[in-house]
């Protein structure tokens, strides 16, 4: 099974080289670490005390997670220090800025690129946040003994069809893990049909509304605040993880809103940092006047441009209410906690589909709203600003439902910690 999947990897590998040497080429993205993914280990790494805690985190929003969970880690267990790894360029970036020992670029999931890193560090366990499973690091882990945990476990309906569909394949794969921290009870009875069983199974809740509550900072959002020119405290409205297609019908409803109150601003944070020149653009070509975060622009700049990274729950604190994107195009949306968490009306759109059970919840408790388009955006954007008390009532259910997952991560640290003082009694 393994030769079999190491083959279609590499084919898939390979067909996938020419689309990255492009991008590369085009925009110098993921043209850093290459050779750390292929298995050369850094020197900031190896010289990392053998036995440490190797936590994986795709790109931003899961290291927003993992930086949640280090901080418990390290009250429960000092002594052990935590790697961080990351997929994503956006990732890494952010992944310097956490309290690990060393970061790096994950390895691809081929046996010569994951051995050496597992030889050097010698984990004493390795935490896979969110659905990260890569057949061979899982074999390759359980061969070594190493413990395996699955934490923020994540499993939308479509993915859990798809596992399912694999059958025994996938109830081979899935019972190498030691322990699984799902972040409902839905996405817990999930993994257990996939053949985990039940006791390795927790519920513990959502790490990135940990991670929110421990870094919604007054001072953060200040900082950003006078970094953007928000100066005299205007009205803010916020357009999060905004996809290809959404920005124009975002201005458009921006266009409509701003006639409630002309001095209404917005701010638009694109998910890919590749995009930013792009809407950059679209934003100049609807004739709106633009300031961006990394190299300012017009003071009277009625659209600002969030081209940075790691700064978006900041900025989502300083808006009145906000759109989530990935949710008008079919992308299957973003992190509904981001603005939530500041009591905030929490706006997105149709396609939901990565967050179904967290958008529910929200429409449910009164906290969400759900919109078809830019007509109907106009209209909820226009309404939170002529009516303070209502969005302020809406607001405040949306950050009951994301204060719920705040102990999270201590909650999800001590099943880690049992799992590692188990493995080494």
């Amino acid at each position: 099974m393994y030769v079999a999947y190491t083959l279609l990897y590499l084919i898939g590998l390979c067909a996938y080289v020419p689309r990255a040497v492009w991008r590369i080429m085009r925009s110098g993205t993921n043209r850093s670490g290459i050779s750390e993914r292929f298995g050369k280990v850094p020197k900031h790494v190896a010289d990392v005390q053998p036995g440490a805690i190797w936590i994986h985190a795709v790109s931003v929003g899961e290291v927003h997670a993992a930086r949640a969970l280090i901080g418990h880690l390290a009250g429960l267990l000092p002594e052990i220090p935590v790697v961080l790894s990351t997929t994503t360029d956006t990732g890494q970036a952010l992944a310097k800025k956490a309290d690990s020992a060393a970061c790096f670029y994950c390895p691809v999931d081929l046996p010569w690129a994951i051995s050496p890193y597992l030889d050097t560090l010698r984990p004493r366990a390795i935490v896979l946040v969110e659905t990260e499973i890569w057949p061979n690091l899982l074999n390759a882990c359980n061969q070594r003994d190493i413990p395996i945990a699955l934490v923020n476990g994540r499993l939308s309906s479509s993915s859990y069809g798809n596992y399912r569909r694999l059958g025994c394949l996938m109830r081979k794969v899935v019972s190498q893990l030691s322990t699984v921290c799902a972040r409902t009870n839905l996405e817990a009875t999930r993994f257990r049909a996939l053949g985990i069983p039940p006791k390795r199974v927790f519920t513990t809740g959502n790490l990135k509304a940990d991670a929110l509550v421990l870094t919604s900072s007054v001072h953060s959002r200040q900082e950003l605040a006078e970094q953007l020119g928000l100066n005299g405290d205007p009205p803010l409205l916020a357009a999060g993880c905004t996809m290809p297609g959404e920005e124009e019908l975002i201005l458009e409803a921006f266009r409509v809103a701003r006639a409630t109150n002309p001095s209404t601003l917005l701010l638009i944070a694109p998910r890919h940092p590749e995009r930013f020149d792009q809407v950059a653009q679209t934003v100049a070509a609807a004739g709106w006047t633009c300031r961006r975060r990394s190299i300012g622009g017009p003071v009277d700049a009625e659209v600002l441009l969030l081209d940075s990274i790691g700064e978006l729950p900041a900025a989502y604190g300083l808006a009145l209410a906000s759109f989530v994107g990935g949710s008008l195009v079919d992308s299957g949306g973003h992190n509904l906690l981001e603005p939530a968490i500041y009591g905030q009306p929490v706006i997105f759109g149709p396609y939901m589909q990565n967050f179904a059970n967290l958008a529910t919840e929200l429409l449910e408790s009164g906290g969400g709203i759900q919109v078809q388009g830019a007509e109907e955006l106009a209209d909820i954007w226009s309404a939170m600003l002529a009516n303070d008390a209502r969005r302020r009532k809406i607001g405040g259910l949306a950050r009951r439902v994301a204060l719920r997952d705040a102990s999270a991560g201590r909650r999800t640290a001590r099943v880690v910690a049992k799992l590692i003082n188990g493995s080494s009694g």
